[in-house]
């Protein structure tokens, strides 16, 4: 398999080096308009060119992972190119049924993924456009497995899923920095709070996602009457913790709505 990632940007790169990294894929085309910022070194399956029509043209798979303002000419310089062949869209605001109309020809397949997919860790949902066969689609979820984790869902979902999951690092990161200066405060020096903060998200997640422990088992397994950890706890619900997070995810919702709308209109 030949797969050409149109938009070598921090996302392209990481589909990229996670696609190359596999047996079943021969080789990968990356394109990006400056290559000298690719990072060094690159594998030995990775070639680099900054034409999108060459490189869509020798693909059996491509990726689109441009910005959502230059989709409209990257589609067009495509069209016959991505003709019979499965196209993932990486590209924020834009509907399957707008890349459709540019690549007539083309199997859509529209996924959100988030920055853990340069260390093979992301969280990534896709929504399947029209005319795969249980084959293509088994193709576009064999490259998405390769940055982490996969959920299919109804496109009307990707900008939920773009609010919680594509956003959720910068929320991730900044809980890891509270910690650390919390941890600071208490007298730990930084490099162990955080060592500390970033293996006790880690475990926590893990520990979720590979036993049958609901949430609220482990809040309640973890709190004792009277104990630190519902100290803690109060201290969080007093500044309204959990509203916080559910605003934010709201609110950045509401934005990437706006964004799709936006855009629908202005093109």
């Amino acid at each position: 398999m030949i797969i050409a990632v149109l938009g070598a940007g921090r996302i392209g790169e990481a589909v990229a080096r996670g696609t190359a990294k596999s047996d079943r894929v021969s080789k990968v085309i990356v394109t990006k308009r400056n290559l000298t910022t690719l990072r060094r070194p690159l594998p030995r399956k990775i070639s680099k060119t900054t034409d999108n029509t060459e490189a869509a043209g020798m693909a059996d798979v491509i990726i689109v992972a441009v910005k959502a303002g230059d989709a409209k000419d990257l589609l067009d310089s495509i069209s016959a190119q991505a003709s019979g062949k499965v196209v993932i869209s990486f590209m924020a605001a834009i509907s399957i049924s707008r890349i459709q109309s540019h690549l007539p020809g083309a199997k859509v397949v529209r996924a959100m993924t988030n920055m853990a997919a340069i260390v093979g860790e992301a969280a990534t949902a896709y929504s399947v456009g029209t005319g795969l066969s249980d084959a293509d689609e088994e193709q576009a979820e064999f490259v998405l497995r390769r940055l982490g984790g996969v959920v299919e869902v109804p496109e009307s979902q990707l900008d939920a899923v773009t609010a919680l999951s594509g956003s959720g690092p910068a929320y991730i990161a900044i809980l890891i920095d509270a910690l650390v200066t919390a941890g600071l405060k208490v007298g730990l020096p930084r490099e162990t709070a955080f060592k500390l903060a970033t293996q006790t998200l880690v475990g926590t997640a893990e520990l979720l996602r590979k036993t049958d422990m609901s949430i609220s088992e482990l809040r309640d397994a973890v709190t004792t009457p009277a104990g630190t950890t519902i100290a803690g706890i109060y201290e969080l619900e007093k500044g309204s913790f959990r509203t916080s997070v559910i605003n934010a995810v709201e609110a950045a919702t509401i934005a990437a709505e706006k964004v799709a709308k936006k855009f629908g209109a202005d093109h």
